[in-house]
């Protein structure tokens, strides 16, 4: 090695680099970004971001230490284990950037502010982290955006974003590469590299871990006994001719089945009831947008969006996906999906699974309190939940309404 080979390996060392330092999601939380994210592209025609999201706690920043920046966040995160936070709404910065907002919890700006009075004795940080003012998020969509921000933004007042209680599981330090050097596993307790922080296994033990000490999921529940009629219903999926051959449909045509699902909903739901539409109204590359059908359905409906939902929604009243409501002393929780949060051991109302699945999802399953009134077990038809009250009390399941 010559005295310039040297000289260059000195000065790489000394080099600073820059690097950050985020939380990237996982579960529940991932998916509905994911989700939202995926929408706003589609929407607007935006190039994807393949980045996943994530909060960052600290940077970008710049060191020459990396050693030291490691040791320090393990330090760091090694005080604290279960790191809750909260998904709170839209917001948005001037750049511009659309972001949802994150509500932190009192171990999060701990963890964070310890983190940079550890790091800025050898590291150069940016103004946003030294600033005492420190908004939490997740951006959406950024760069590029400037002639559809507004339009952005107010299509995103038609998606609910949860406020359920999240966990930060891992602290992820991030190269200048944009690739991971390694993660702190809060759970685990233990530092991983690349190769093990991108192992499902390993992530699977933490979830498993996780998943023992966690706090038990609140879920709040409205009282809507005072509502004369309510009903439920899902995936009718209008305009999807594959769905007809998908799930046996006793149907001809998409004209035939738009037709049919129309009167269907209009002959059981007048204008005074209130109906909870768990998601997946229309599907297909030449559909009708989803407020087109809402303009044609009657009862002042609630809606809680599908995976295939991912137009703007101004003819029914957004709720998001995990909403409990308690009608003549029972208590329901609605979803698209039938996902059971932790510890809610009582009856979930979803759609989603369609008659493909009727072992495990039928209409009534007493034995997993799940009610599937995908719109094939229901005869196509809003299902009131005198109706399913009434089928519970047999103590029975029933595939479909048929038995």
């Amino acid at each position: 090695m010559g005295i310039l080979d040297l000289f260059r390996k000195k000065e790489h060392r000394r080099r600073k680099q820059s690097y950050l330092i985020e939380f990237r999601l996982s579960g529940y939380a991932k998916k509905t970004i994911i989700k939202l994210k995926d929408s706003i592209e589609k929407e607007f025609h935006l190039e994807k971001d393949k980045k996943p999201p994530h909060i960052t706690l600290v940077g970008e920043l710049e060191t020459n230490d990396e050693k030291q920046l490691v040791k320090q966040v393990v330090d760091a995160c090694k005080q604290y284990k279960l790191v809750r936070f909260k998904l709170d709404g839209v917001g948005s910065f001037p750049k511009p950037v659309i972001y949802v907002g994150v509500t932190p919890s009192e171990d999060l700006e701990n963890l964070r502010l310890d983190l940079v009075k550890r790091l800025k004795p050898f590291c150069d940080l940016s103004k946003i982290d030294l600033d005492p003012i420190f908004i939490y998020h997740i951006t959406l969509v950024m760069n590029g955006i400037e002639r559809k921000f507004e339009r952005i933004l107010r299509y995103l007042q038609s998606w609910k974003v949860p406020r359920m209680n999240q966990y930060l599981l891992r602290a992820t330090i991030i190269n200048e590469h944009r690739r991971i050097l390694c993660e702190y596993d809060l759970i685990l307790e233990r530092l991983l590299n690349r190769k093990q922080a991108l192992d499902e296994k390993i992530f699977d033990k933490t979830m498993d871990e996780f998943n023992k000490i966690r706090e038990v999921s609140e879920i709040e529940f409205e009282d809507v006994t005072d509502k004369e009629k309510i009903y439920v219903f899902s995936d009718p999926h209008f305009d999807h001719a594959n769905i007809i051959r998908y799930c046996n449909r006793p149907f001809d045509s998409t004209k035939q089945m738009n037709h049919v699902l129309i009167t269907n909903w209009n002959d059981a739901v007048k204008d005074n009831d209130t109906i909870y539409f768990l998601g997946d109204m229309t599907y297909g590359r030449n559909r009708h947008p989803i407020d087109y059908w809402l303009g044609k359905l009657d009862g002042e409906i609630f809606y809680i969006r599908g995976n295939h939902d991912s137009d703007e929604i101004t003819r029914a009243t957004v709720i998001h996906n995990g909403y409990g409501i308690e009608y003549k002393n029972y208590k329901f929780l609605l979803r698209h999906d039938p996902y059971r949060p932790l510890g809610y051991d009582g009856w979930i109302v979803h759609g989603d699974k369609h008659n493909n699945h009727l072992k495990e999802y039928p209409l009534i399953n007493q034995k997993n309190k799940t009610i599937n009134v995908s719109s094939e077990l229901v005869h196509y038809t809003p299902l009131s939940l005198e109706k399913i009250i009434s089928l519970i009390e047999t103590g029975r399941s029933f595939k479909t309404l048929d038995g």
